[in-house]
């Protein structure tokens, strides 16, 4: 009995193991709405949480579409009722396969650039989707993976086009842009 105890616990010891986890408080994902043809306005999520696999090098990135933040919050309800349609699609998630090996070389203070390659799933459509990041060993050993230039969502092909029209014409606006540039800068430990 001992012994069956003591390996359940080797087990589940192992298995926590397998994956590094993002530390939300040290990470940021924000999308940039364009409207009028000329300004822009930063969106934050505040609700990101992610993981690697050490096993696999599957990564993945969560974000709670309702954690949106643009410091108005008459925006921020339309964009969970309108575009995002949060009582239906809680989230969003992009997953990527990462090369462990060749990122598991890095000392404290190295970086190397990264382009991950995969697919972002929103409002039931999952299409392809890919960052050109810049990888960082901190001291700590964690590694901290930020977007070099953004990433870009085309939303007709998730379906959300209707969404931004409500928006537009909700705020008077001539236009908005379909095309939505996303950055983040995220750490895993």
């Amino acid at each position: 009995m001992k012994n069956l105890l003591c390996t359940t616990v080797l087990i589940l010891v192992a298995s926590g193991l397998n994956a590094l986890e993002m530390d939300s408080s040290r990470s940021t994902l924000n999308i940039t709405s364009v409207k009028n043809d000329r300004i822009a306005e930063l969106f934050v999520f505040e609700k990101v949480s992610g993981t690697i696999d050490d096993a696999s090098g599957k990564a993945s990135i969560d974000v709670a579409l309702d954690s949106i933040d643009s410091g108005i919050e008459v925006r921020d309800e339309r964009m969970r009722k309108y575009l995002f349609n949060t009582e239906e699609f809680k989230t969003a998630s992009f997953t990527a396969d990462v090369d462990l090996k060749a990122l598991s070389s890095l000392k404290p203070g190295e970086q190397r650039e990264v382009e991950l390659k995969g697919e972002l799933a929103l409002n039931g459509y999952t299409v392809p989707l890919s960052f050109q990041t810049q990888v960082t060993r901190l001291n700590s050993g964690a590694l901290s993976v930020a977007t070099v230039a953004p990433g870009f969502i085309d939303m007709t092909r998730h379906k959300m086009a209707p969404g931004i029209e409500k928006l537009r014409s909700l705020a008077g606006l001539d236009n908005i842009s379909l095309a939505v540039p996303v950055t983040f800068s995220v750490v895993f430990k």
